[in-house]
């Protein structure tokens, strides 16, 4: 469904990720409940969804190019998932050389689908503050992303450098690879992206399920729910004193699931509602005109088409406001937290009827 809306609304076939790996759903299947969500274009998640990754046969982009044009779909993104263990042989660790060509191979499979980005997987994905916790890891750095940069813009196809929670916009996370854009000129290479998951307000129906699962009191972690989206509803009036609700916690007779859930699991250098990292909507106001891609990302929309994971009327209206044009492709993953339950079609369905009403489309 082709438009000339100056923000478009896509899908990542890695929200369909249950139903194809049970079988439900073939290609034909996800692009099909993509189109039939208004999707206008889609990201392919090669791993799983191209049999002979990581090579492309004409076969499959026959069928591929096939499928889109019926559907009338456009291919926008590749994801890339390189990491530093090599994927047939983990005890392998990459060398930058290594993760260089596998990226560049990527980058030309971006071309052959047709894609005019790739999703980076690369340092700065989770942010400054987990760059410098003990449990990071590298993938494509800095200086992996300049030597790539020229062939990207030669290819046409763009790495986009996904900041995803609990990493944000603001943090410098990001920007040695800035740096290295401004350095070579070379901004046709690459740019920023935005994963929905730096603006979570609230969890999951499905974490609730979880937390009382293990004991905690509904009528207390509603109560926790309720500061959270408070606190981080860029309303004017969201000033929350933590040490206060703690205080109640406790008085209502909250013990250790309520209490984690509040300040982050001890032993954990992030976490907990209290600690929440998000981006407000100014900021990514701010840095709207300079994003190249969006991953919408979700974990529950309800019946009714609204949702308490993030206040998307705010957040699309920053968008606007600030000059973004391109692609919101939703990447669905609530099927995580109770596999077999959830229906991914109806899910994906219903973030974009949201995202077109905040949109005004």
């Amino acid at each position: 469904m082709k438009t000339n809306n100056p923000i478009k609304l896509g899908v990542s076939l890695y929200s369909y990720q249950e139903v194809f790996w049970r079988g439900d759903l073939d290609l034909e299947g996800v692009l099909t409940a993509a189109a039939g969500a208004g999707a206008e274009g889609v990201e392919i998640f090669g791993e799983a969804m191209i049999p002979s990754f990581p090579h492309i046969t004409d076969e499959f982009l026959y069928k591929w190019f096939y499928l889109l044009d019926n559907l009338d779909l456009e291919p926008v993104c590749y994801e890339h998932f390189a990491d530093r263990r090599y994927w047939k042989d983990t005890s392998r660790y990459l060398s930058d050389d290594d993760v260089f060509d596998l990226t560049v191979h990527y980058l030309e499979s971006a071309k052959k689908l047709g894609c005019k980005f790739i999703r980076l997987s690369h340092d700065g994905h989770n942010g400054k503050f987990i760059m410098n916790d003990a449990h990071s890891h590298t993938v494509v750095n800095a200086q992996i992303f300049e030597r790539l940069l020229p062939i990207a813009a030669e290819l046409g196809v763009k790495m986009a450098l996904e900041v995803h929670g609990p990493g944000l916009l603001e943090d410098g996370g990001n920007d040695d690879f800035l740096e290295a854009l401004d350095r070579t000129g070379i901004y046709e290479g690459g740019g920023l992206m935005l994963d929905f998951s730096g603006c979570f307000r609230d969890c999951s129906p499905m974490q609730v399920d979880a937390m009382v699962s293990r004991g905690g009191n509904p009528e207390i972690i509603d109560y926790i729910r309720r500061m959270s989206r408070k606190a981080y509803t860029f309303d004017g009036n969201n000033e929350v004193d933590w040490d206060e609700v703690e205080a109640k916690v406790k008085e209502m007779g909250g013990g250790s699931v309520e209490l984690d859930f509040l300040n982050g699991p001890k032993g954990r250098s992030f976490g907990g509602v209290r600690n929440r990292l998000i981006t407000p909507p100014e900021v990514v106001k701010e840095y709207a005109s300079q994003l190249i891609y969006i991953h919408g990302k979700a974990h529950w929309i309800n019946e009714d088409c609204t949702c308490d994971e993030m206040d998307y009327p705010r957040y699309l209206q920053a968008l606007k406001d600030g000059g973004y044009r391109g692609y919101i492709s939703t990447e669905y993953e609530g099927q995580r937290s109770v596999p077999h339950t959830i229906n991914e079609v109806e899910l994906v369905r219903r973030q974009h009827i949201l995202m077109r009403q905040c949109l005004g489309y």
